[in-house]
Formats: structure tokens, sequence, C-alpha cells
């Protein structure tokens, strides 16, 4: 089905820096894992995956989702904001709420991220993740609940240590790292700006268009969704499968993504309204 994949680039935010000490944060510590799992990539693996908690394979494709927000304006007027990091498994559907046991509040994730020193974190979380009604925690714990406790590679069972006095429930603060990581490397308004496509009240965008930028930008098609009753741009997914390692250590490849949700023309792009955090 998939015929493409280009390694994500985080280069302009980390330049040569690996993903474990970005930012001055750490994620794991993973337990140990074969040198024969390490080489696989979920949705790909060519042997028998010996330790799941080592590649992905439960929810091996995985969808970095962003909202645009415009009414009410969410977030930066130039920027789109994070929805969540979400588990497909590899046929494209996908299971909710796996373990009940590990639901946390928004309360309890800010107080997880400042335990584990992600100080940093919270405050872009409470810029770039933003809920439509104000009330931020209410989104991170829906979608750690909902996504985040149905990744294979994601347990704490997965983790050398997951709950000491220093580092309590990293698996938590590593979704939400991970997240935003993967975030930061698609700004998806930049890529739209530089096509041309800008939000305007009058002006009208095809799929074409909109598809075109971000694959001249990523190489590949993400899935873009508007609204039910009229074509109005809401939110862009970008699919990836995880190569040599865990869903939190392990490298994002881009691959093509299903259906989008928009006609072919006539799309509109709205500018956010009041309230859009400027």
């Amino acid at each position: 089905m998939y015929t493409k994949s280009l390694i994500i680039s985080f280069a302009a935010i980390a330049a040569a820096t690996p993903l474990s000490v970005r930012s001055g944060y750490t994620v794991g510590p993973f337990n140990t894992c074969s040198a024969s799992d390490l080489a696989q990539t979920s949705c790909r693996n060519t042997t028998v995956i010996q330790d799941d908690c080592c590649i992905e394979t439960r929810g091996g494709q995985l969808l970095l989702t962003q909202f645009w927000d415009w009414n009410p304006g969410t977030g930066p007027s130039a920027a789109w904001t994070v929805h969540g990091l979400w588990p497909d498994r590899c046929d494209g559907t996908y299971e909710g709420y796996c373990d009940p046991s590990r639901e946390v509040t928004g309360d309890q994730i800010t107080e997880i991220i400042q335990k584990n020193g992600g100080h940093n974190l919270l405050r872009y979380m409470r810029r770039y993740w933003k809920d439509h009604s104000s009330v931020d925690g209410s989104l991170w714990s829906h979608e750690y609940n909902k996504h985040a406790t149905c990744f294979s590679s994601g347990r704490p069972e997965c983790y050398a240590s997951n709950n000491d006095s220093t580092h309590p429930q990293k698996d938590v603060f590593d979704y939400f790292y991970r997240t935003v990581e993967l975030f930061k490397g698609l700004d998806t308004y930049k890529v739209l700006k530089a096509a041309g496509i800008v939000p305007s009240k009058t002006k009208t965008y095809t799929l074409a268009e909109i598809q075109g930028a971000i694959k001249k930008a990523f190489g590949v098609t993400a899935t873009v969704g508007c609204t039910k009753d009229t074509p109005e741009i809401a939110e862009v997914w970008y699919h990836f499968h995880v190569k040599g390692g865990n869903v939190y250590n392990g490298e994002y490849l881009h691959i093509d993504g299903g259906k989008s949700f928009c006609p072919e023309t006539g799309i509109k792009y709205l500018p956010k309204g009041k309230g859009d955090g400027n």
C-alpha cells in the first residue's frame, strides 16, 4: 500500500542532537533489545519480533495529528496546534482506551511532566497543544488515555525503571515529549504558506494544492480533514512507520496517508478569530 518513505528531519530544530537528549530531557531508560528487533521497522518486519517492547507491533502505523481551530481561534494565529499521536494498526484500523489502569487526569499529567523536569515542555504544550474549550488538560488526558495506552512498546513494563522518585511515570512524560518533538518538525502553517496557501475569509483552495504543498515539503501525502457541513480545513494527519526502536526512541519514517476528508475544490482556510493566543 505504501511505496514511498522518508526519514523525517529534525535538523531545523535540533541539528544533529539525538531525540534521547534533545531539550535537555531523556526518554527511557528502556529494556535491552536484541539486534534483530532493532533492525526492524513497524509494519515491515521480515522476521518474528522477539519483544514487542522493542518495536511497535500493536500500533505500527503512527499518526501525528494537528488542529486548525479558527472559531474560537486556538493557539497562535500563524501556527497549527497539536491534536495527538495515534497508534493505528498496519491495516489502518485502530483501537482506543487499551488500559484503564493507566489513565491519568490533566492535573496528573502536569505534575508528572514537572517532576520529570519538563518545564520547557509544559510551557510549549500550553501554547501549542490547546483544547478549543480552553481546558488544555482535558485534551491531554484524552489523548494519553485513548491513544498512548494502546502502544505495545510504550508500556510501563518496557522501561528499565519507570517509577522512581526522580523520574516517575516516564511512559506518560515520554508520550508528550515525543509528540511535541515530532510536531516541531511538521510546521504545516509554514509549508502551506510557502505554496501561497494562507488563511483567508474569501479565497478557496483545491485539495490538490494543499496536498501538493505537503508532498513538496515531506515527500508524501498527508490526510487532510475538513468540517462536515462546510468545506473548511480543520485538521491534518501525518502518517509514519517507526524503525530501529520503540515508539518513543525509534526513527520515524514518513509514509503516504489515507483518504482525505475534504472536497476536491472550494476548500476554505479561515483565519483564526479572537482569542488566538497572541
